[in-house]
């Protein structure tokens, strides 16, 4: 495989999937919160691309999905997805391959969110 590329196996993603949904369900389930400050936000005031996703996936966890939505839209996509990984991908043989560059797009347009959209921020 090219290093220009994103291979997600069937089995690493469906393991990546329930480590999430575990994750997720463990913080929203926890009356405990740990503050989780952003390094770049605290030092800069900036938020970062990722900024708002604990939020987010708690929230969605919580089947509050405006607030899910409103903390990060970015979150909610996260936890389709593993749910999506958990079900759908244990019945693919073959791995999926996305160009690098569609990880870099993703992250900018996170960080775009955060940066002009986000009302969390602003």
């Amino acid at each position: 495989m090219s290093t220009t590329m994103i291979v997600m196996e069937p089995r690493a993603t469906r393991r990546a999937g329930i480590a999430l949904l575990a994750a997720g369900a463990a913080y929203a389930a926890s009356p405990v919160h740990p503050p989780l400050p952003c390094p770049l936000r605290t030092l800069t005031g900036i938020p970062c691309p990722l900024c708002g996703m604990t939020r987010a996936v708690s929230a969605a966890m919580h089947g509050d999905m405006v607030a899910s939505l409103r903390f990060n839209p970015f979150g909610l996509l996260l936890v389709i997805a593993a749910v999506v990984g958990v079900v759908l991908w244990p019945r693919r043989s073959k791995p999926i391959v996305l160009p690098l560059w569609t990880g870099a797009v993703l992250l900018a347009g996170m960080w775009l969110w955060n940066l002009t959209l986000n009302p969390t921020f602003h």
